[in-house]
This record gives C-alpha cells, structure tokens and sequence, in this order.
C-alpha cells in the first residue's frame, strides 16, 4: 500500500467509525439525537457499542488500528530517508505509535464486554490511545520543524506544518481547558464527552497533513530499495 493511500485511510476510517456510529445509535434510539462535539449528549464508546451499531464501529476501528501500525511504520522510514540515517526520535516515534495502536486494539476487543476487568482494559487502551498517538504526533512534527530548519534542501510544505502545529495548539488548548474544569468542579458528563468528541477529531485531522507530506512518498521508497 503506498503511503498517501495509507494516510487517506487513517484520516477516513476514524471519521466513519464515531460519526457514523454515532449516527446509527441515535437513528436506533439508542442515544439521544445532539450535536455531540458541542453539545456532549453521549460518549464515543456509548454510541459505538449501542446495539447493532458495534459490529459496523468494530468493522471500521480493527482495520484502522492495524492500518495505524503500518503508517507508524512507514513514518519512521520517512524520517529515516529525511535525515539519511535512523535516529532515536524515529525510534520513540514508532514506539509510541505502535504501542498507541495496538492500545486501541485492546480498547475494541473489550467493547460491548461486561465486568470490571474488561471495563479497565477498555479505560487503559482508550487512555493510551490517546497520550500516546497525540505525543508521537508532536514528536514527528518537531522532527519534520528540525529537518526544514537543518536541511533546507529536504522537501517539507511550510503550510502543512503549520497545518499540523495548530492542530497540537487545539489539542494543547482541550487539555488544558479539561484540566481546569475537573480542578474547579465544572466537570460535568456532557463536558467530559465534548473534550472526548473533539480531541478524537483532532488527533484524525493531523493526519491529513500527512496526505501532502507523502504524496510523492512512493518513488522515494522506490529509490531506497534499489539502492539496496
């Protein structure tokens, strides 16, 4: 699989799986009709596991965790390329890309599962699901700023960058915004599942950055593997 497509793939399937999960659950009756990323009227997982709306939530976020493996994998080749040889920030990079991922494996394995077990495996790989693929996003971000600043002849749109950089500034924003209302008592159920809704749309959307990044990703590889 070429890498844009891989990228066009990890933006599209998240987006499918909670909005069109959402969507389903509340055409069923299941969750109440809102608009979730202002309103908080549910959670993500609520409406992915009503009824018969989790076999098509699975459907879409089993390949989507798998296929974020492989572009954790593809990103660390990139950096690699970029800078010539492999450094240790490609390194964690991947590491918590992948450890993030296959978290989210274990999160929809768990879903729809009664006990209290399963609920903490659930809360432990949403959790590190979302820590860890927001820190490997902001680590490749400042690999990509360092590589401009050191290698002017490397090939990175200023725009995407920037692109990608508002996008950690939203999140950075959500976080703190979140942080401040669990400390002054403000928060609410409806205030926990806004910060769920949204920062879920933000960690998807950086990676359309990527679709620009990589979209002569292909014939770079190419020459790699025939130097070899």
């Amino acid at each position: 699989m070429q890498p844009r497509i891989l990228a066009i793939l990890v933006v599209i399937f998240p987006l499918l799986a909670s909005n069109g999960a959402y969507l389903l659950s509340a055409y069923e009756g299941f969750v109440p009709w809102c608009m979730p990323y202002l309103d908080g009227c549910t959670t993500i997982s609520q409406a992915g596991r009503s009824g018969d709306t989790i076999f098509f939530y699975r459907a879409l976020v089993f390949p989507y965790s798998v296929i974020l493996i492989f572009f954790w994998l593809y990103a660390k080749e990139w950096l690699d390329l970029l800078h010539g040889y492999t450094t240790n920030s490609a390194k964690i990079i991947l590491w918590l890309g992948v450890t993030g991922s296959v978290a989210l494996l274990v999160y929809i394995d768990f879903l729809g599962t009664t006990g209290e077990i399963n609920r903490l495996m659930r809360r432990i790989g949403a959790m590190l699901y979302f820590t860890l693929i927001p820190l490997a996003q902001s680590l490749m971000l400042y690999q990509y700023y360092k590589l401009s600043r050191d290698k002017p002849e490397v090939s990175v749109t200023p725009k995407v960058l920037q692109y990608q950089f508002i996008i950690m500034v939203l999140m950075l924003i959500i976080g703190i915004a979140s942080l401040i209302s669990v400390l002054t008592g403000n928060n609410t159920s409806e205030v926990e599942n806004i910060v769920e809704w949204n920062f879920s749309l933000l960690v998807n959307l950086y990676f359309a950055g990527m679709i620009l990044l990589w979209k002569d990703c292909r014939h770079v590889f190419m020459i790699r593997a025939a130097k070899k």
